[in-house]
């Protein structure tokens, strides 16, 4: 009897969440409004020449500081570090200033 009742659980424990998946799944679908993303379709068509890029949302990188960074080699591997780590990229070990 224990063994009937533990495979039933586990029975529940298996199929309970693919069939609450499924459910979320069949509402979401249900909640879709076709129309309105339709008229919204049809309301912003051409309307992205104006729009933002994404580009205009990041930093901007100052590139030139890039070269004038200045290195440590590893005394281990030889593996060139920026100056304020701790431990090398490479092989972790203490980089010594």
């Amino acid at each position: 009897m224990e063994l009937v009742f533990r495979l039933l659980v586990a029975g529940v424990l298996i199929v309970a969440p693919s069939l609450l998946f499924l459910g979320l799944w069949h509402g979401l679908h249900a909640l879709r409004d076709d129309e309105l993303i339709a008229r919204m379709n049809r309301h912003t068509a051409g309307s992205f020449d104006d729009s933002p890029l994404v580009s205009d949302f990041l930093p901007t990188v100052d590139t030139d500081a890039i070269g004038r960074e200045s290195f440590v080699a590893c005394g281990t591997c030889g593996t060139p570090n920026p100056d304020d780590v701790r431990f090398c990229h490479e092989c972790l070990s203490p980089v010594g200033r």
